[in-house]
């Protein structure tokens, strides 16, 4: 009798938990899981976003996927794409943990330098977007040349530079980014018994030696997080690039969603986007599972 009472509990607990969690599993089939299974049938065909009567839809096989390979220009996006990901994961991280460190004390006005650090994730990256366009104006009257100059130093072209900006897009984008991968940090520190740190104190272990060897390890699945949803918001790099460059100069800053926006919608080579959706998937996929193996071996 108590097994059948336990039973209809469970099974009313499932129901209610398949009720709750609908809406969200109707929005992903809709918006995720079916859009993305179009992408895989269309990469294997010449999808127009506009149908052409004098090129009808037909199946053309791998050539879409041959043509990702072989494009140069899509070659140099996903090149671009990983040169950003290299440089905006690791320092948003380490910087993000420096502050969490530093605001998870209990002194007067932490509240505020804490909101004062997270406000630029309360801005849209469009509005950020447009007050860094500003700074990085080439003109010798732009912000950052302003303070350039008057330590004697020559402006520089910053966005319309090749060379320079890939760095100015990651420096605004960790500016962006930070305070809320502060915040992820700051509540995994604040789980980490105050009494460890105070035993270490006592065996004579200074405060880099507590962080090295108290604060990272126990701070193993906060950073394994941030470092994945990192790599794959790095990976997904096009607002920045739409909003400041448009992937210039010189394809600098074409990045691999920006490429494929381009071929879908300004091509109107649906079939061609679709393949460069699916590889990066398996790419991004694959990046994660290995961070993963590798950032919890030994756990």
């Amino acid at each position: 009798m108590k097994n059948k009472r336990s039973n209809r509990i469970a099974d009313g607990q499932a129901t209610a938990a398949w009720l709750l969690s609908a809406p969200s599993l109707i929005i992903i089939i809709i918006f995720m899981i079916i859009p993305f299974a179009m992408s895989i049938v269309y990469s294997f065909t010449n999808k127009m976003l506009v149908a052409n009567p004098n090129n009808p839809l037909q199946f053309v096989g791998l050539s879409n996927y041959i043509r990702v390979f072989t494009n140069e220009t899509a070659v140099q996006a996903f090149a671009n794409t990983a040169f950003f990901a290299l440089l905006f994961v690791p320092f948003t991280v380490v910087i993000s943990t420096i502050l969490a460190v530093f605001v998870n004390r209990s002194i007067k006005g932490i509240g505020i330098i804490r909101l004062i650090y997270f406000s630029p994730q309360i801005v849209s990256l469009t509005v950020v977007a447009v007050i860094w366009a500003f700074i990085f104006s080439p003109s010798a009257d732009g912000l950052l040349n302003s303070i350039l100059q008057s330590f004697g130093i020559e402006s520089q072209l910053w966005l319309k530079d090749p060379k320079q900006a890939m760095y100015s897009i990651a420096v605004m984008s960790i500016w962006q980014a930070v305070g809320m991968q502060m915040i992820i940090i700051l509540g995994g520190l604040q789980y980490i018994p105050e009494e460890i740190y105070e035993a270490a104190k006592v065996d004579g272990a200074k405060k880099w030696q507590s962080f090295l060897l108290i604060t990272v390890p126990m701070l193993r699945n906060t950073l394994n997080f941030v470092i994945i949803t990192n790599t794959i918001a790095a990976l997904k790099l096009f607002t920045q690039v739409l909003m400041l460059t448009e992937g210039g100069p010189q394809n600098s800053t074409n990045t691999v969603v920006y490429f494929m926006y381009n071929v879908g919608f300004s091509r109107n080579q649906i079939g061609y986007s679709s393949a460069m959706a699916v590889v990066f998937f398996v790419i991004v996929l694959i990046i994660s599972l290995i961070q993963n193996k590798v950032i919890t071996k030994g756990e």
